[in-house]
Order: structure tokens, then C-alpha cells, then sequence
């Protein structure tokens, strides 16, 4: 963010305004969507509240996280280069490429190891499962009705009957446990990134509370806590399922509002970075910035003349020093160690 006051306290107004906006637009959405609420679960309005209020906080961090210097000039330029009329066939084939490769398959994880991307792919698809699952439940889009026979089960959404199914059929199975199925994805991402976490040296080296286990905990309390209220109604007939039920409301209530401060954000972030890829393949293609002391090319002139006036932004200038590439930066710092060693001038 800028070092500028005035212009630090413009960026959270803006943020603020867009993330009031979004928690009215999720409230605005429960209530029509709800029939005017006529449709709404009562005992599920906590979790209805607690997506209002991450809705706004996500939103907040978010805009004051693309409102940073560098993050809004990547932003700006991954839109501008995006929407080239003469490129915007092929970028649109490209998106379709980054969205399988980096969103859906995850591939840049598999490139770190394939421990990291199976616990990384289970977390993602269980959490996406479970949302898309709990989301229209929970703001009553969604239904369940008994069907005109009398057996069958009637899904209504939006107050309109849809599909109706019997309650041994395979479609009622993955509809009664979807939220298993989740639960049972996010616990296997969970051991698989917590054994990492213990046994793997090189995590250790950089793993912190913070980042790294509360966000395990919380994914871990979710997921059993879930299980448990099954597991309830299924095998105990239903013994403590109330109170099983508030501390899942009171877990997945945690994990929302967490969402928006701690590691988890990146999954909001990680779309908006797709756009470096276009700004990266801009840069390879135009005018790239030769080293003042080798005269050699290191990186795209665009990237070079962004980062200089990034720095400026935040009120740093190394001057010409960022006209040198980072081999001859190395250079000149091992022959200034010299050159300080034996009482020789500065080397420039």
C-alpha cells in the first residue's frame, strides 16, 4: 500500500463501500432468493450470518489487497493485455489452458511434489463441495419437499420443483451425503499436508502456527465435527445431536469468518493472478531492458519500467542501480566486500 495518508485512507474507503455492497448484495440474495424468507431455515440462520459477514471482510481484504501499488498495476495490465482485439481469440483460448491448469487441476502444486497436490486438490474440491452444498441450504434457494407419490423426495429450488428422487436411489445417496463426501476429502488433504508438516524438514524450516496449522485445525474441526452429527442420527439415534450440532455451527462459523485474515485468502486471490501469465507472455514478446554493465538482456523492458515506478509509489529509488541485471548486482556487491577488505574506492 502506498506510504501516502491520504492515499491509504481513500483505498480503505473504497474497499469499505465495495465490501458493504457485497454484504448487502448476500443479504439481498437470501432474501429473494428465500421467497421474502418464506423458504429460509430457521436453525441455519448462523450460518446465513456468518457468510454475510465474510462476504464483507473477504471483500475488504481483497480490494485493499488489489489497491497495493503492484498488485493494481499487474491488475490493470493483465486486463488491458486480455482485451487486445487482435489477441482476444487466443487469450480466451489461453484462459480456458490457465483455468484447467491452475484452478481446476492444480498443476503448479504437482510441480512442488505430488504429496503437497493431493493434499492441496482434496482440501480444495472437499471445501468447494461443502460450500456449494451448505450455501443454498443455508440462504433457502434450496429445498427438499415430498414429491407427488408420496415416497420420493422433491428438490425445489427457488421455490420451483425440479427433480424428485427415492431415498435408496443412487442420486439420493450423493444428495443425503455430499457433506460426508466433503468432509471425508478434507480430512485426507488434512493428514496428508499435516504429515508434511511434521515429518517433511524442508516444511518445518518455514511453517508457522499462523499460517499453517490453524488453518489445518479449523479444516480438521469442520470435517469431524460433521461426521459426528451423522454418525449421530445414523448409529446413536440421534444421542447429543444437538449439541453436536452447534459446535459444527460453531466450527464452520470459525473457518468463514477466519477465511478473509489468515492463509486460506489465497483462494480468493489465486484468480486475479492468472492474469500474470498474460503481462509475462506481453513482456517476451516486446522490447526487453539490457544490464548499463553488461548490455545484456535480463527481463522485459514493460516489467522494468513497472517496477521502477512501483518503487517510486512506495517511496523507494535505488536510482541506476535497477538498471543492472541481478548477475552484475551480485558482482558488485562481492567486489565492493573487496574493495572495503583492502581500502579501495567504491566500485559503481
Amino acid at each position: 500500500m502506498s506510504t501516502n495518508p491520504k492515499a491509504q485512507f481513500k483505498a480503505k474507503g473504497i474497499a469499505f463501500s465495495w465490501a458493504t455492497g457485497v454484504a448487502i448484495l448476500i443479504l439481498a440474495a437470501i432474501y429473494l432468493g428465500s421467497g421474502g424468507l418464506a423458504r429460509f431455515d430457521a436453525p441455519l440462520a448462523a450460518y446465513a450470518s456468518a457468510t454475510i459477514f465474510a462476504g464483507f471482510a473477504i471483500a475488504y481484504r481483497y480490494l485493499m489487497w488489489i489497491q497495493r501499488p503492484p498488485t493494481w498495476r499487474y491488475f490493470v495490465a493483465s486486463w488491458k493485455l486480455f482485451l487486445k482485439p487482435k489477441r482476444l481469440v487466443a487469450n480466451l483460448f489461453k484462459l480456458v489452458k490457465l483455468l484447467w491448469n491452475n484452478i481446476v487441476a492444480q498443476k503448479f502444486i504437482e510441480r512442488r511434489g505430488h504429496s503437497r497436490w493431493i493434499a492441496h486438490m482434496a482440501l480444495a474440491w472437499g471445501c468447494l463441495l461443502a460450500f456449494a452444498i451448505t450455501f443454498p441450504l443455508s440462504w433457502g434457494w434450496i429445498q427438499f419437499s415430498v414429491a407427488a407419490n408420496g415416497s420420493d423426495y422433491l428438490v425445489e429450488v427457488f421455490g420451483k420443483p425440479t427433480i424428485s428422487f427415492a431415498p435408496g436411489s443412487v442420486i439420493g445417496f450423493f444428495f443425503f451425503n455430499g457433506l460426508n463426501i466433503s468432509a471425508v476429502l478434507v480430512l485426507t488433504g488434512v493428514a496428508v499436508a499435516m504429515h508434511r508438516r511434521v515429518f517433511n524438514q524442508g516444511a518445518q524450516a518455514v511453517q508457522s502456527v499462523t499460517d499453517d496449522f490453524i488453518p489445518l485445525f479449523l479444516l480438521f474441526a469442520v470435517a469431524v465435527t460433521g461426521l459426528m452429527i451423522t454418525a449421530s442420527y445414523r448409529l446413536m439415534g440421534g444421542a447429543n445431536f444437538s449439541f453436536l450440532s452447534l459446535l459444527h455451527a460453531f466450527a464452520v462459523i470459525l473457518l468463514l469468518l477466519y477465511m478473509p485474515f489468515g492463509k486460506l485468502f489465497h483462494v480468493i486471490q489465486r484468480p486475479a493472478q492468472l492474469g500474470v501469465a498474460y503481462y509475462k507472455e506481453e513482456g517476451a514478446r516486446g522490447e526487453q531492458a539490457l544490464c548499463a554493465r553488461s548490455g545484456q538482456p535480463y527481463q522485459s523492458k514493460r516489467h522494468h519500467d513497472d517496477l521502477v515506478e512501483v518503487m517510486k509509489e512506495v517511496g523507494v529509488d535505488f536510482g541506476d542501480h535497477q538498471n543492472l541485471s541481478p548477475l552484475e548486482k551480485r558482482k558488485l556487491i562481492a567486489l565492493n566486500q573487496l574493495a572495503l577488505k583492502d581500502d579501495a574506492p567504491f566500485v559503481g
